[in-house]
């Protein structure tokens, strides 16, 4: 790998981190004043919850790096999903944007994908050798 590419690492692996701390302070917000989140949010107790249940679980995920590229599919979803029925504004596009890039690229440093991702490169190795 060259300086560049770990520092796009680096870099991509500090924005997981930062958004997975994110959505999970979000999520406890809403989950432990679900009455207030409604009203500061605009939305019915029936989307508010589950979508405080989802930012949490995309949150716990994206903190221990498992998974990322599915989660950034959720989380890019969950933003379009979002934008789609009450409107569009700077947080879901950015949060989508942040989603489509784990997406793309994955957890970045510190994720758990990379070292799945090295064990079964081995086991391929060791499948060639044989």
């Amino acid at each position: 790998m060259t300086k560049s590419a770990y520092a796009r690492s680096r870099v991509t692996g500090a924005l997981r981190l930062i958004t997975a701390l994110w959505l999970i302070g979000v999520a406890v917000r809403s989950l432990a004043a679900p009455f207030q989140a409604v009203a500061e949010q605009g939305m019915p107790m029936s989307a508010v919850l589950p979508i405080a249940a989802i930012n949490f679980t995309l949150g716990v995920f994206l903190l221990t790096g498992f998974m990322s590229r599915i989660c950034g599919l959720l989380l890019a979803c969950l933003q379009g999903w979002l934008m789609a029925s009450y409107g569009i504004g700077v947080l879901p596009v950015l949060l989508a944007l942040v989603g489509i890039h784990f997406m793309l690229s994955g957890g970045g440093a510190w994720a758990m994908d990379i070292y799945v991702q090295k064990m079964q490169d081995r086991v391929r190795e060791k499948e060639m050798l044989n």
